[in-house]
């Protein structure tokens, strides 16, 4: 991988473990060699971790090695583990040692450690495996809704330096930033602040704290930290618990992407920002382009709220309509198409699929429908794949939910089995309330039902676990 130089900044500190722990970039430069040694180029790593310092070295070692990374959600089960494990065949684990005790003993016997750092296990397969076949692969990514299955998007080297150098001028990162991780590595998202702060030179912050204790925000404070990724949860948590009353004077980039931040939300941290003198950025991503599609500029946030933006550097946006021809009208709603380089090489289910060619060619139809207003600002309004039909009368279930939380100010979820629907929510609702949604929606009341529920299942990333809600 070419994308990072380390002892260009090796004097600079890389790392914080909470703040008892600083790791120089020269300290990192030699803990990643003496793991990536032990790793033959051109294999695949199954990297089964948490969001920690070991885990990102792991991730490291192996695309410097010359390998291939492919990233496990931390929330899968030892069945989910042990299937991706079947169909792809890797010749190495890189796992968290609490994790491996609960790997079954036919899963185990293949494999041998080699390697023991930071909490993690370097598994070696038993098997010999020949070479993966040169590609430009170097990491496979679960999609957002692939857990508890083995489809993963296969992305290249040059769609990770593509995309990170974009990100990294867009948001002027330098080398006096620090972000704290709150996100998954397995994440796009999450993973896509690691490989910036660490091109530029900057710090990352490792902590076991979450959001929603007050450690968190102390040691934001305590270390200086300037930059924070968050997902829609990670915002309205924020204002719950009134982050915007503490005193953050060095934190002065904030980012939001993972989903459709609602506007009154989007409103309420573009104001704190501007009033507070920090970047607030909205923007919009997606595995299959390496994280990250647009970004909305801090100064546009109270001119286009709603909206997600302009095209990160060295990429292009259009809208298809049906016959997949460019819309030209602004406010014309169409497919969002997505084309540069950090566009992925496609999708892989099982260890074949790895030497497949690069099926997306630099273009990506994203399967969001959104529209262009008339200054070239982008909106999104849905998912093709959420119009349900009820009784012959066609439903978009984003569309939904979306003015549902105009009337809650809480994310609520709507589901369907095509004969009724499901609205799922953890905030309390008054009878006003309920009657104001059910206005919204041209069926009987009698096809409605409202599930209250204590908490919304959520994956470690911060979405909507729609699999365990179906559940």
């Amino acid at each position: 991988m070419k994308l990072w130089n380390f002892m260009k900044y090796k004097m600079l500190p890389a790392i914080f473990i909470e703040d008892k722990i600083e790791i120089s970039y020269k300290q990192l430069a030699f803990y990643q060699s003496k793991l990536s040694q032990k790793i033959c180029s051109g294999h695949l790593m199954l990297h089964y971790g948490n969001t920690d310092f070991g885990g990102m070295i792991g991730y490291l070692a192996c695309i410097i090695s010359g390998s291939v990374v492919a990233f496990v959600p931390q929330e899968e089960n030892e069945n989910d583990v042990c299937k991706k494990i079947q169909d792809y065949k890797p010749e190495y684990i890189w796992i968290a040692q609490e994790k491996l005790l609960y790997l079954p003993k036919h899963i185990k016997k293949n494999f041998y450690t080699i390697y023991v750092f930071a909490g993690y296990c370097l598994l070696k397969s038993v098997f010999k495996a020949e070479k993966i076949k040169k590609t430009d692969l170097t990491m496979l990514l679960p999609t957002s809704g692939s857990t508890g299955n083995s489809k993963m998007v296969r992305i290249s080297e040059k769609n990770i330096i593509s995309n990170t150098k974009s990100i990294c001028t867009y948001l002027n990162l330098k080398e006096d930033d620090r972000a704290i991780i709150s996100l998954p590595l397995s994440y796009a998202y999450g993973i896509s602040v690691v490989n910036t702060l660490l091109y530029v030179g900057g710090s990352i912050v490792f902590t076991k704290s979450n959001m929603m204790q007050m450690s968190f925000w102390n040691l934001i404070k305590k270390i200086n930290v300037t930059f924070f990724a968050g997902v829609p949860f990670s915002y309205e948590c924020m204002k719950k618990i009134k982050v915007h009353e503490m005193d953050l004077s060095n934190l002065r980039i904030l980012t939001q992407a993972g989903g459709k931040l609602g506007n009154q939300q989007h409103k309420f941290w573009g104001e704190y920002a501007a009033k507070n003198k920090k970047k607030f950025y909205v923007m919009y991503g997606q595995t299959e382009a390496t994280a990250r599609i647009s970004y909305l500029p801090p100064e546009k946030n109270m001119d286009k709220i709603g909206s997600v933006g302009i095209p990160i550097p060295n990429s292009k946006i259009w809208i298809s309509d049906i016959d997949k021809q460019m819309i030209l009208e602004p406010y014309k709603e169409g497919e969002i198409v997505c084309e540069g380089d950090n566009i992925s090489l496609g999708y892989a289910e099982n260890r074949r699929d790895l030497e497949l060619p690069n099926t997306n060619n630099g273009r990506l139809f994203t399967g969001d429908i959104g529209y262009f207003d008339e200054e070239g600002f982008l909106y999104i309004c849905g998912r093709k794949k959420r119009i349900a039909k009820i009784f012959g009368k066609r439903i978009d279930l984003s569309d939904m939910e979306r003015k549902v939380y105009s009337i809650l100010a809480e994310e609520t979820v709507i589901l369907t089995d095509d004969s009724q629907i499901y609205i799922y929510t953890d905030a309390e609702v008054s009878d006003m309330q309920i009657k104001q949604i059910l206005n919204y929606f041209p069926f009987s009341v009698n096809l409605i039902q409202f599930c209250k529920m204590a908490e919304l299942p959520r994956k470690t990333t911060g979405k909507i676990d729609y699999c365990g809600l179906k559940k």
